[in-house]
């Protein structure tokens, strides 16, 4: 998909679950093997998020866009993700920011909120951490964070916890411009193996159904 749209990138494969090691588990996880090594896929997903962070920091890049590995993107993505990238220098210079893409947890900006010409929103909370923005200024906060605390939740926990100890700022993209193809029955990932067509139509009723709660609000 990302070679489609002429978007260079790479995957991060150094702590694949089985790499996954007690020195890594520890470095990053504030109980490393005890909480969450009997669920190696999921440590190995919030580790490599974490990873990307520092990436970011060392090589001092000024954010980058995170997908997880069953994202599908919509037709929309490029425009949509190329105007969110000038609202957010325009509105959210050197802030620690998070913009989230997906439409996975099924959360959408009400109707009442939208504003024409603007794609970023305030968002209370985390909307799942498949296909989100970074910037500096939020990676280099993760980082500290981890290192004086370490990490205690699944990634999209992590950051609805850093949102409301005020650590970072997250914004919502609307339109959303992405889905987790595990949660729509597209296909499976590492954390999740379904794939039928009943997942694929639960999905499309529930998403059309919110999608016309949020326009009321």
């Amino acid at each position: 998909m990302l070679d489609g749209l002429n978007l260079p990138f790479e995957f991060v494969k150094e702590a694949d679950a089985d790499m996954l090691t007690e020195e890594i588990l520890d470095k990053y996880l504030i109980d490393g093997v005890a909480k969450m090594h009997h669920v190696g896929s999921h440590a190995s997903c919030t580790i490599k998020h974490l990873m990307v962070c520092e990436k970011i920091v060392s090589e001092h890049l000024d954010g980058a866009l995170v997908l997880e590995d069953d994202i599908v993107l919509h037709n929309n993505f490029l425009s949509i993700f190329q105007k969110s990238i000038v609202e957010l220098r325009e509105d959210y210079a050197n802030q620690p920011v998070i913009i989230s893409y997906e439409d996975s947890s099924l959360q959408f900006v009400p109707r009442s909120k939208r504003k024409k010409g603007k794609v970023l929103y305030v968002g209370d909370n985390d909307r799942t951490a498949g296909a989100y923005y970074v910037s500096y200024e939020a990676a280099q906060a993760i980082v500290n964070d981890v290192n004086e605390n370490r990490c205690q939740y699944p990634i999209d926990g992590y950051h609805n916890y850093l949102l409301h100890k005020g650590i970072i700022k997250y914004l919502w993209c609307h339109p959303t411009i992405a889905s987790q193809g595990s949660f729509t029955g597209a296909f499976s990932s590492s954390l999740s193996h379904k794939n039928d067509m009943l997942i694929r139509l639960r999905w499309s009723l529930k998403k059309n159904y919110k999608t016309f709660l949020y326009w009321l609000r």
